[in-house]
């Protein structure tokens, strides 16, 4: 994949945060949306191609946010939207599943919905 100015100024956006973005933020956050959305959604799609970047989803969202060598998924609050980063511990499991049906992995995700604390006590 070719590095272009774009792809750089989104992955530095990326780069920036520890919480997932959709393209949308990702749009907003652009100085003077120097590129359109459709440009953010293809760069995405090509990131999470290479395996630079995961994503996760919510509300019909994609959320997207760097691959970092410390692999790991999120808890996402269905009440106030929060996002919590949680270990990985299906790498085992994954790695057993892949022997037994003779299958190579390139990546999984894991997303699990609930309510956080806050948002428990609201209802």
């Amino acid at each position: 994949m070719r590095m272009t100015n774009q792809r750089k100024e989104i992955l530095n956006l990326l780069k920036k945060t520890s919480q997932p973005k959709s393209a949308e933020m990702i749009f907003e956050e652009l100085p003077d949306h120097t590129m359109n959305l459709s440009t953010i959604y293809r760069t995405m799609d090509a990131f999470f191609q290479e395996g630079l970047i995961t994503k996760s989803n919510m509300n019909n969202t994609s959320y997207y946010y760097l691959n970092h060598k410390h692999h790991h998924h999120y808890l996402i609050c269905l009440g106030c939207q929060k996002m919590y980063e949680m270990d990985c511990h299906l790498d085992h499991i994954a790695d057993e599943v892949a022997k037994h049906h003779h299958f190579k992995i390139t990546h999984h995700d894991m997303t699990v919905y609930g309510y956080c604390e806050s948002c428990q006590q609201k209802m």
